[in-house]
């Protein structure tokens, strides 16, 4: 059997196989339910509205101008990524049955690198696919030729950063010459980029008055028709032009110098191609690696093991569930990166505000950082409990190891739910600190003397309503241990894993709102009995009640679910 012959059997041995499995596990009733749940979402959000059977019409001038600098930006990013960032080896990923299967086969290296290159490729495509159904209608008026452009499209891309991992293994086996070569090259590109927009904004500055969406999108026309942007945006424009084409015309005319743009890259592969079995191999390795150590719960950072700094010191003696805390603030930092997105998040208001023009920078930046710091706060209390999952979720597939351990059910569902409330308070409070020194920027007029105490009173419901929903998720563990999916780095996928995804989480917010109408009815009765003596500062007073009485029900709750967990027996059935 010929290799490409080989290679057509086990992909279709494999996608059928995993169909296989797939309906095999709608078996269960929670893959059942979970799948029409979640192909009836798909319905009605996205496929309900989808008709092939022909244009759709002209696109607004403004969707299509967002449409085009959105996709040229994500073009231009993804070649300067190719460039400047990762690791100066091949970029060719291969799995570990790839690696056991066809490396020891009598195999030359350009059939790999082409098989390879042919599975990128039919990836791409499927990503086209998917920006087609979710994207093409409201963008182009032809999605056939929408899908047809966005498979050019990334195909390139994908061509462009492999070509790229090749070059620059190549300079670096020159030491520091290639790096010198390399980044000067780089840096003469940014630069040049950098001139001529400049350029371009001193022959076209940023009006006064942009808010109105046609004289914003006036000015980024005219700013993009000038010679130096331009020729800046124009590798971008080139890429996307036949995704973007509204006729059938203009698609056969962008056509042709895209298909050559791709062959030149497909030869350029070729032609760079450099030895990337080892690589291959050792990527395998490392991510065989990986999944056990996640699995295990002993991954802190995904791609390394890294040793960082404990959250607090571990005293010999003490209460024994401080421990199960250390354990789970320490996994938290598998998460990484709070530091920088808040880092990030400066940076970005300081940006947005030097573009609106004023040299008040900081007056700028506070008109905009404050309500987004606000808003960021509010919408941890929603997504927080999902994402924050230090808790039982994490030690779902150990739950007999939690059982074993000298500790009551309660003292468990304490710890566990300690750790990741503590986690996402401290997020929250952040943000609401940032909140409240920034104040409320443009409506500090209409808020007038109720930010503050309005801040204050968030400060003790948001971490009260997070632990609410902390709570409900992990009741869920206990309660429901089958419906769970294991945390172990791996996310489930297909679409019943989406539609158990969206009953915990209705699930949650439908338990959440219950607990609330309590808590909700005893803050308003506080609340009224002293505002005629605090005024506004009465919404820290009937915050701090409300957040009392969320406290109380967790309290109440953790009690019984302590009782529930003793009496835990996932041995029946254990989850996936």
């Amino acid at each position: 059997m010929s290799f490409p012959r080989a290679v057509a059997f086990l992909w279709a041995a494999t996608w059928r196989n995993r169909v296989r499995r797939q309906l095999e596990r709608l078996r269960k009733p929670r893959y059942l339910l979970g799948a029409l749940v979640g192909a009836a979402y798909l319905y009605s959000v996205f496929f309900r509205r989808l008709d092939f059977r022909g244009s759709v019409g002209t696109v607004s001038e403004g969707v299509r101008l967002f449409a085009e600098l959105s996709l040229v930006g994500s073009a231009l990013g993804t070649l300067f990524a190719a460039w400047a960032l990762g690791r100066d080896r091949p970029s060719l990923t291969f799995s570990e049955t790839d690696v056991v299967q066809l490396f020891p086969a009598p195999v030359p290296r350009r059939a790999l690198l082409q098989y390879k290159l042919v599975r990128g490729l039919l990836g791409t495509s499927l990503g086209a696919l998917f920006a087609t159904l979710f994207l093409g209608r409201t963008i182009s008026p032809h999605p056939v030729l929408f899908f047809v452009g966005a498979c050019l499209a990334l195909g390139t891309l994908y061509l462009h950063s492999t070509a790229a991992s090749f070059m620059r293994t190549r300079l670096s086996a020159w030491g520091l010459w290639g790096q010198v070569v390399r980044w000067g090259a780089v840096g003469g590109v940014l630069a040049l980029v950098v001139l001529a927009v400049f350029t371009s904004l001193r022959e076209h500055p940023v009006s006064e008055d942009l808010s109105s969406g046609r004289a914003l999108r006036e000015w980024l026309q005219a700013l993009m028709a000038s010679p130096g942007v331009a020729a800046v945006l124009w590798p971008g424009r080139l890429l996307v032009a036949p995704a973007l084409a509204q006729s059938v015309g203009d698609f056969l005319w962008a056509l042709p110098p895209v298909l050559a743009l791709m062959a030149a890259h497909y030869g350029w592969v070729l032609w760079a191609e450099v030895p990337f079995e080892e690589t291959a191999v050792v990527r395998a390795e490392s991510r065989s690696r990986e999944r056990m150590l996640r699995a295990s719960g002993r991954m802190t950072r995904v791609g390394s093991l890294t040793l960082s700094r404990p959250p607090f010191r571990l005293l010999p003696r003490g209460r024994p569930e401080v421990a199960l805390i250390w354990k789970n603030l320490i996994a938290r930092k598998r998460m990484g990166g709070g530091f920088a997105v808040f880092l990030a998040f400066i940076i970005l208001g300081g940006v947005i505000a030097a573009m609106m023009g004023d040299t008040r920078l900081f007056t700028d930046t506070r008109r905009v950082l404050g309500p987004v710091a606000l808003a960021l706060s509010m919408m941890l209390t929603v997504v927080g409990p999902s994402a924050f999952r230090m808790d039982l979720r994490m030690d779902l597939p150990k739950l007999d190891l939690l059982r074993a351990m000298p500790l009551t059910g309660r003292q468990v569902v304490r710890a566990q739910l300690a750790a990741s409330s503590l986690a996402l308070a401290s997020f929250q409070l952040a943000l609401l600190a940032v909140a409240l020194v920034l104040g409320p920027g443009v409506e500090a007029s209409r808020l007038g003397g109720w930010w503050w105490p309005g801040g204050l009173a968030l400060a003790f419901l948001l971490p009260a309503v997070s632990l609410s929903g902390l709570f409900v998720q992990n009741a869920a563990v206990v309660l429901f241990p089958s419906w769970v999916p294991a945390d172990t780095g791996e996310r489930a996928r297909g679409i019943e894993a989406m539609g158990q995804r969206l009953l915990a989480v209705v699930g949650t917010l439908v338990v959440m709102l219950v607990g609330l109408i309590p808590a909700g009815l005893v803050a308003l009765v506080v609340g009224l009995a002293v505002s005629t003596l605090l005024g506004p500062w009465a919404l820290p007073v009937a915050g701090f009640v409300a957040a009392g009485v969320l406290v109380g029900e967790v309290w109440l709750g953790v009690m019984a679910l302590g009782r529930a967990f003793e009496r835990l027996d996932v041995s029946e059935d254990r989850p996936e």
